[in-house]
């Protein structure tokens, strides 16, 4: 019997993690604790972004891995909020609506098995490391979840413009497989030269989301959506 490669293994466990999250979502979601419902997409999220980390700085990536994180991404950031946000804001008759939720779905699972593909197509590096095609699942998920969040601070104006909701999520659904150049935190490298300055942003970003987390994710949201012209405008950049 094959002694276990705890480097191998590490990373795995991470993306496992995340998927109980994801679970953990759908089974708040069914029990009307959408709060919570969110949070486990949250922590979901961070533990994506943790296992490509340990997987790189291990050297540890593998085709497992691979299979395992984009199945683990499509029930925690594709169904999980899919089936959250239809629950919590299209809760009422709107056929759109629920049109919408089986959209994001169904674009979430097509994107991650396009991504899969390219990755196995690949002959050579890429080159440009640090972009995106289109919106990645993950950040899909937060957007669209957008209209919730501001329900728990107290603003109830997505029940009036459902046709709206739906609009804007179907709108995310295609964005998710566009070819649009995103920026990728994910995959880039830290922008922030002074190791000082960086650990007092990641604090400070940290420190708002433990305190002001719905608020906090609309800010993120609104930063990533404002960065898309400039990602585009690199893009053509390093074409060039």
């Amino acid at each position: 019997m094959n002694r276990l490669d705890l480097r191998v293994l590490i990373p795995n466990l991470v993306t496992l993690t995340g998927l109980c999250f994801g679970l953990s979502s759908i089974r708040y979601a069914l029990e009307f604790n959408f709060n919570l419902s969110v949070i486990c997409i949250l922590l979901a999220g961070i533990c994506d972004v943790l296992d490509g980390m340990l997987a790189r700085q291990l050297k540890s990536e593998s085709e497992l891995g691979a299979q395992l994180d984009s199945l683990s991404d499509f029930l925690s950031f594709g169904i999980a909020p899919g089936l959250l946000l239809y629950m919590t804001i299209f809760n009422q008759n709107s056929s759109l609506g629920a049109f919408a939720a089986l959209a994001f779905i169904v674009f979430s699972c097509l994107r991650l098995a396009l991504y899969n593909v390219k990755q196995e197509e690949a002959k050579i590096p890429d080159d440009k490391p640090y972009f995106f095609t289109g919106i990645p699942t993950p950040m899909g998920a937060l957007l669209i979840l957008l209209p919730l969040t501001h329900t728990f601070l107290g603003y109830d104006w997505a029940y009036n413009h459902l046709n709206f909701i739906a609009g804007y999520t179907i709108l995310i659904s295609g964005l998710l497989v566009s070819q649009i150049p995103t920026f990728s935190v994910k995959r880039g490298r830290p922008q922030v030269k002074s190791r000082i300055l960086f650990l007092i942003l990641f604090s400070l970003i940290v420190l708002s989301l433990i305190n002001f987390l719905w608020v906090t994710l609309n800010l993120i949201a609104a930063a990533y959506i404002l960065s898309i012209p400039f990602s585009i405008w690199a893009w053509r950049g390093r074409e060039r």
